[in-house]
């Protein structure tokens, strides 16, 4: 059972919060990124070595519930957590402030990208100069050098932020590359000397959280602050990257929210269709999921939530086995985030206007998953970046993934027909830098990355022996994200492929009561639409003008009607001739 399971259920979790102001949403999402760090309890050895409980908190549902919190106890846990443990063996002083990011006495944060450096930070801009005395004159020399997006503002005195700052380091007038700093930035209400934080607005559709800008003004760092030694590295690139490895562990971390974000949004979608009935045009009313356009997303979607958590256990298997190449573990990583996040977020969208209204509005959790997960995409590179650099490592034949397990399903073959299709490109082109490499092969390494996803999640799920018609279905709707190849290059037709996937949907079908179960997010699961006595409830909470008339009893509701003549009209029935209109 997961540790969050009773938490969720807490009025802290409950409670409905949309029209709470933006300072006292962060606030909450803070108090709740807190409860749920403590029901882990993770330990240094936990985010050390990378446990399973470590993972298991990356892929809670509770994250559905609120996306803030989720982006806090990764920053916490991952981020800042991950990276002093590192470094505690050589500077044993450090224990006492991990215990307290682990502790969540304090909030941890991760200061690395800023305005003028995304994916190319290892050109970061912020400098640390060695002093005489030892210490250390932290500086943002121009505005683009800011350290962008961490949420550094004060949020509570219960919340000091305390963050792991990187800089480029210069001793006696020679750059020694870049290198990391922790220290206090402020004690939840007064800042630490030197550094200003900027506020920035909410993100579009998210649960908001304090991101901010933050800027340093020649503040004076202890010799303590730096994590690891001074010396000037041989191999700066190789440094740099060594620095920042919980950037990668973060990758894959991340993106693995996408198997719950599956998982509730397939959940509440399934249940409002289920609930929500309409009458057909012989006056039966009937649920709206005995539609095909209802059926498809919610069964897709629940089949993909199986099938990606195979991958996600697949995924963290090879990621965290030192034996294997690191450039590989970390492409692993790619193909997991670029799988993940575009299933989620694709899912998301259709399930979001399957559900009418009702889809739009974030008490349903349904859109504010969409534009958390929107966040998941960008953090630690965006999916366009680190497809484009994976593909052409893969291509220039600097490793390569294993072979496919199945090489004679649909996936594999699909995998190896891009993959062939781009190495003639790269052939023709002058080099990988080249103008036509740019045309040709970078527009399609997204493409090609989600290629090699879908078949390493059909590999993984079919060694798992996940349930076959979720398998089929899962498979079908893979193919039909690019069925023009298919069409082209394995002569099937569209009708043959249409035809395959209402199959699949119809052996899944039966059993979807099963499979909801199965997924065990109904303790994680907010939105008011998935039952009558919920929506009541909800209801019940809302603002209210004019009289208020206690019991609406035997009103009069408008009823959606199907037929062959009128495809859509609004008629007007008893409220007790349908079982629910909401």
């Amino acid at each position: 059972m997961r540790p969050t399971r009773k938490l969720a259920q807490t009025p802290l979790f409950a409670k409905q919060s949309e029209a709470f102001s933006t300072l006292d949403r962060t606030r909450l999402s803070y108090e709740r990124a807190r409860a749920i760090g403590r029901a882990y309890a993770l330990t240094i050895e936990d985010v050390l070595f990378l446990s399973q409980k470590f993972w298991d908190l990356h892929t809670d549902p509770i994250a559905s519930i609120d996306g803030a919190a989720a982006t806090l106890l990764t920053l916490q846990y991952n981020l800042c957590a991950g990276t002093l443990a590192t470094y505690l063996p050589e500077q044993p002083s450090l224990a006492p402030l991990l215990q307290r990011v682990l502790d969540f006495q304090v909030s941890g944060q991760y200061c690395l990208t800023e305005i003028g450096h995304g994916l190319d930070v290892i050109h970061l801009e912020t400098t640390a100069t060695l002093l005489p005395d030892g210490c250390f004159d932290l500086h943002t020399p121009i505005p683009r050098a800011a350290k962008y997006m961490p949420p550094t503002s004060p949020v509570s005195p219960d919340f000091p932020c305390v963050s792991i700052v990187f800089a480029r380091t210069t001793v006696h007038g020679e750059d020694h590359g870049v290198k990391p700093f922790v220290f206090q930035l402020h004690n939840g209400q007064s800042m630490t000397p030197g550094v200003t934080i900027k506020l920035l607005p909410p993100r579009g559709g998210s649960r908001p959280l304090n991101h901010s800008l933050t800027y340093f003004n020649h503040v004076r760092l202890p010799p303590t602050a730096l994590l690891g030694n001074l010396t000037k590295p041989s191999d700066p690139r190789a440094s740099f990257f060594s620095k920042i490895y919980r950037v990668a562990v973060g990758t894959i971390a991340l993106s693995s929210l996408g198997v719950a974000s599956l998982q509730v949004a397939s959940y509440i979608a399934a249940r409002y269709s289920l609930r929500r009935h309409v009458l057909d045009a012989t006056g039966v009313s009937k649920p709206i999921i005995s539609f095909q356009t209802q059926k498809q997303p919610i069964l897709t979607a629940v089949a993909q939530a199986f099938v990606l958590q195979a991958m996600n256990k697949q995924a963290i298997t090879w990621f965290t086995d030192a034996a294997i190449d690191p450039r590989v573990r970390h492409a692993v990583a790619t193909v997991h985030k670029v799988t993940m996040i575009q299933t989620a977020q694709a899912a998301n969208f259709t399930l979001g206007d399957r559900c009418g209204a009702q889809g739009l509005f974030e008490a349903n959790q349904l859109p504010a998953m969409h534009s958390d997960m929107r966040g998941i995409a960008i953090a630690e590179g965006d999916l366009l970046g680190i497809s484009i650099r994976l593909a052409s490592e893969l291509l220039l034949g600097r490793y390569s993934f294993e072979p496919p397990r199945y090489p004679d399903s649909l996936l594999a073959q699909h995998e190896r027909g891009l993959f062939s299709e781009l190495l003639h490109a790269l052939a023709a082109a002058p080099s990988h830098r080249s103008a036509s490499y740019d045309r040709e092969i970078l527009p399609r390494s997204l493409p090609l990355v989600q290629a090699i996803g879908h078949r390493l999640a059909y590999d993984a799920a079919r060694a798992a022996r996940v349930d076959e018609p979720l398998l089929d279905l899962f498979e079908i709707a893979s193919v039909l994200q690019d069925e023009a190849w298919y069409v082209e290059c394995l002569g099937t037709t569209r009708a043959e492929l249409r035809e395959r996937e209402a199959r699949a949907l119809e052996a899944v079908f039966p059993h979807l009561e099963e499979y909801l179960g199965r997924m065990d997010v109904a303790p994680y699961v907010t939105a008011p639409i998935v039952s009558d006595k919920r929506w009541n409830r909800f209801v019940d909470t809302l603002q209210t003008f004019g009289e208020t008339n206690g019991s609406w009893g035997e009103g009069v509701v408008g009823a959606f009607l199907y037929g062959e003549d009128s495809p859509l009209e609004v008629h007007m029935v008893p409220q007790r001739s349908v079982r629910s209109m909401l």
